[in-house]
């Protein structure tokens, strides 16, 4: 069992991460429930959908004192480590946004391990305002550090755009440690989770990886919220019209 731990932050892995490796590399995915949860519903969804298995946990000194009850004898943490062998891939599944107190530590740790565990690039996923939005063809955003080399057929992030959060810290800490890193930003909902978010970002990267991830799941959940919404709106909209009805 590998450990690994700076003053506030333990990771603990209970596999080799050698195993891991498809072809010699091995990417770290993650992100949080931010921006329309992109962050958490890729992660978790990309967990499931390729059958990985919790390898390990990242410990923090504030993190809350809840588990979520998986099924029997099985609950989750709120920082998880995903992988399988000779998958290429980490996944690092975050439930919950790290601790104001310890959110620069948080990605630092990140960081850090990644590159001493010679992980070759951190891929962060996270959701963008659709308020930018050019076009209905325009379904994502990327960006990358200074040592990063991918580069993807979509349009990076205009100038003056911000990211946010531990995405943000993270991204700062991979420049400055020199760990590449790519960061892909689906518009989203911003006030709800937002699956059809989600799945652009599982179609990106099981493009970029070249594995078959079916989002037709993440599809129906999103069209079964969209049409709850869609009644609500009814319900609400149809007692206004009766009341403006009337004249005084």
């Amino acid at each position: 069992m590998e450990r690994w731990r700076s003053r506030r932050i333990r990771i603990i892995v209970a596999e080799p991460l050698e195993a891991m490796r498809r072809n010699g590399e091995l990417v770290l995915i993650t992100g949080f429930p931010g921006f329309g949860a992109v962050g958490y519903i890729t992660t978790r969804y990309i967990v499931e959908a390729m059958k990985l298995k919790r390898i390990g946990y990242v410990i923090t000194k504030y993190m809350p004192d809840v588990v979520s009850i998986e099924g029997d004898r099985r609950f989750s943490f709120p920082h998880e480590i995903y992988s399988k062998e000779g998958s290429g891939l980490i996944v690092l599944v975050n439930s919950i946004v790290p601790n104001i107190h310890e959110r620069v530590e948080f990605a630092e740790s990140i960081v850090r391990w990644s590159i001493e565990n010679k992980i070759n690039e951190i891929l962060l996923i996270g959701g963008l305002d659709p308020s930018v939005r050019r076009s209905q063809d325009d379904i994502l955003r990327w960006t990358g550090n200074s040592w990063g080399k991918r580069v993807l057929k979509e349009p990076t992030m205009d100038r003056g755009l911000i990211i946010v959060g531990p995405l943000a810290i993270i991204l700062m800490f991979t420049e400055i440690l020199g760990q590449p890193a790519t960061v892909i930003l689906p518009y989203a909902e911003r006030e709800r989770p937002d699956p059809r978010a989600a799945s652009v970002a599982v179609k990106k990267i099981s493009e970029i990886f070249g594995v078959e991830i079916d989002i037709q799941d993440l599809i129906k959940h999103a069209e079964t919220m969209e049409e709850i919404e869609r009644k609500i709106r009814e319900h609400i909209e149809i007692p206004e019209k009766r009341v403006t009805g009337y004249h005084m």
